[in-house]
């Protein structure tokens, strides 16, 4: 898997620790700098990473490096990963404790915006762009709206590029996810079919390149207009996919 590392701008080979055991890391943004987006959307790419590596039978362990953080901003932040899909982080160190809560050095480092680390070894550095919410991570499930749109609309990004999502940005993604929803629930009563070979291709081919979500994304869209692939081929390859994407695709199932 190729990353863009921060130091050079290039994309870079993800290296394993003996074992083939992947060590990822989240560094927020400072405690003086409140960037609760920037944190979330750094969570989210260590989530994705882990997701892909669990999806190729890899072992992955996810920690964040605890900041001398305010109880209410460190509760805001949980609680926005939660709604998001985020597993929580394994791990949770201060920097100085690193690799003895890892149990060796970490491979990759997720740096919210402004985050930056004081000394990295080897480790390859990730950093996601500048990001805005509507509203603020406080507000992602506000009058009944469903958080997993904000997830859609952050994986249609690619992670270095600023982010500024704002209220039709997120309608759009609510519109998607409402209607992939009810055609997985649809193509669930069709005949089982094989995986969509060349679909599945190119969403591997997108993991591989610097986590390209966004061609995910566009990958599943041609998938779902494409009229000559079978609706049962069509659902095994919409749930395969959102193993990763984490985006409750079988969620409407049996409710109509």
């Amino acid at each position: 898997m190729l990353l863009t590392d921060a130091r050079t701008g290039r994309l870079t080979p993800i290296r394993r620790g003996p074992g083939g055991l992947l060590r990822v890391c989240v560094h927020p943004a400072p405690a003086e700098r409140r960037d609760l987006p920037g944190d979330l959307r750094a969570l989210l790419v260590a989530d994705v990473l882990f997701r892909i590596a669990e999806l190729e039978d890899l072992q992955v362990i996810t920690g964040y490096v605890e900041r001398p953080l305010s109880g209410e901003r460190t509760d805001a932040l949980a609680r926005a990963a939660g709604q998001v899909g985020i597993q929580p982080p394994a791990v949770h160190t201060p920097d100085a404790a690193l690799f003895a809560a890892f149990g060796g050095p970490v491979d990759v480092r997720v740096l919210a915006p402004s985050a930056g680390v004081e000394e990295a070894e080897q480790a390859l550095l990730v950093e996601v762009g500048p990001t805005r919410l509507p509203g603020g991570p406080d507000d992602l499930a506000a009058d009944g709206a469903d958080p997993l749109a904000v997830r859609l609309a952050l994986l249609g990004l690619p992670y270095v590029a600023p982010a500024e999502i704002g209220a039709a940005a997120l309608e759009e993604a609510r519109a998607v996810l409402a209607r992939w929803r009810a055609r997985v629930a649809a193509w669930a009563d069709a005949v089982s079919r094989p995986l969509h070979a060349d679909t599945v291709e190119r969403l591997r081919t997108a993991y591989e390149q610097d986590l390209d979500t966004p061609a995910v994304l566009d990958a599943l869209s041609r998938l779902e207009a494409d009229p000559d692939v079978p609706d049962g081929a069509k659902f095994e390859t919409f749930v395969y996919a959102d193993r990763v994407l984490s985006l409750e695709l079988p969620r409407e199932i049996g409710r109509t």
